[in-house]
């Protein structure tokens, strides 16, 4: 898998039509469909449904999508920084972070730093906490933006806030009736979902522990990769 398969699938993926796709890339429709060919040979899946008008993603093809524009995002947020780096010679201040902080103080603290440090090429990596430390300590960001408590004696880590833990029900759970706070022995016989299934430890791990700590056991855990919302 290249980069360049990756940019030929997602024009496909976006206009629903290899014709318009390859005029929108400047290349032939063949080594369009070609290029698209080896990409599910290599994954060992079919992406695209190609007898339908307009040919539709499965479900594998909607997932590697997604990825898709995350990795070419990264891609492109890359190049542009090393230029500006390369041309101005701007400080580079690589800040990791999980997505869900992004709901938090993250965004706040980047407009700030814009504003009194213009002088500073920002760029943002989403990792997993578990990742962040890593690349702390073999200098690829500068600082973190996690949720998970480590043990590792060269990074330093500071709290900065404390949540609640909250847990998601269906809308006709019993569960879901009573406003007040909910216990944590009130999970003990509910199917249970954590994420993320991997790298671990994880935020999963986290829960799971606490879970152990208090001798509760749920029903059932289903460990995912991610949570989506449904539409």
């Amino acid at each position: 898998m290249d980069l360049r398969q990756l940019r030929y699938f997602v024009a496909v993926a976006r206009e629903r039509n290899f014709t318009r796709a390859a005029e929108q890339l400047n290349i032939a429709q063949p080594p369009l469909s070609r290029q698209i060919q080896l990409l599910e040979e290599e994954l060992g899946v079919v992406l695209i449904t190609r007898t339908s008008r307009p040919v539709k993603l499965t479900d594998a093809g909607r997932l590697l999508y997604e990825q898709a524009l995350q990795v070419l995002g990264r891609v492109d947020q890359m190049k542009d920084a090393t230029r500006r780096v390369g041309m101005n010679r701007n400080r580079v201040l690589s800040i990791g972070f999980v997505a869900s902080t992004l709901y938090g103080g993250l965004p706040v603290l980047v407009r700030k730093l814009r504003q009194n440090a213009p002088e500073l090429d920002i760029q943002l990596l989403e990792m997993l906490s578990i990742q962040q430390v890593a690349a702390l300590k073999e200098g690829r960001i500068d600082i973190g933006f996690g949720r998970m408590r480590h043990n590792d004696p060269n990074v330093v880590a500071t709290i900065l806030r404390e949540e609640r833990l909250v847990v998601a029900l269906p809308q006709d759970s019993v569960l879901a009736q009573d406003e007040g706070p909910i216990r944590l022995s009130d999970i003990a016989d509910q199917r249970l979902i954590v994420y993320p299934k991997e790298p671990r430890p994880s935020y999963a791990d986290q829960v799971l522990s606490l879970l152990q700590e208090e001798e509760i056991r749920p029903r059932d855990v289903l460990e995912v990769p991610l949570v989506r919302r449904l539409r």
